[in-house]
């Protein structure tokens, strides 16, 4: 018999998973529950409703994109920290064209919503823009807070485009370009 923890674990992970591939509002508590193995009476002690599963999720997110960024951050100089990072996406260009960015669809599926999920996909993305900001700025760019938008929006557009296209491939393109920008600066 699994312990509590392990199916609240089962809970998050299929919650995660469903919720990507299948979007906030489709996902139901009855899903989640049959995906995770969890009774559905169950569910109800670890979380009452749906929208604290998702900010759980959003604040795994958040902790893993932070964790990643800290591996990226190993490099002593800024743009070799930005090309760092561009490694990432190729590794899971497979994820990416088949059910979109975990961080960028999420976003945009909550920034649809109400308070206060809508300011969880805010702190979500800013994690990312926050620190290629502080790359840009630590290169010496005036325009740092431009430099990180672009450098965000190149990523959650190559996701997309791939996804939609249902090409992994987008990726390698996408990120060589990309790679090729931060070089040249």
């Amino acid at each position: 018999m699994p312990r509590t923890s392990d199916k609240r674990e089962r809970l998050i992970r299929s919650a995660d998973r469903l919720i990507l591939s299948q979007g906030f509002k489709q996902t139901t508590l009855s899903d989640i529950a049959a995906d995770s193995g969890v009774p559905l009476g169950n569910v109800y002690y670890y979380f009452k409703t749906k929208e604290d599963i998702c900010k759980t999720i959003v604040d795994t997110r958040i902790e893993a994109m932070q964790a990643l960024l800290e591996q990226c951050s190993q490099p002593d100089e800024p743009k070799a920290r930005l090309l760092r990072f561009l490694d990432y996406p190729p590794t899971i260009k497979h994820d990416l064209s088949q059910d979109g960015c975990p961080i960028g669809t999420l976003c945009y599926e909550l920034s649809r919503h109400e308070r206060p999920l809508n300011e969880s996909s805010q702190r979500l993305i800013h994690v990312l823009l926050d620190w290629s900001k502080a790359q840009f700025q630590a290169m010496g760019r005036p325009d740092a807070e431009a430099m990180a938008l672009q450098f965000v929006s190149n990523l959650q557009g190559m996701s997309l485009i791939a996804n939609a296209l249902e090409d992994p491939n987008v990726i390698e393109q996408m990120v060589q370009r990309t790679r090729s920008w931060i070089e040249s600066l």
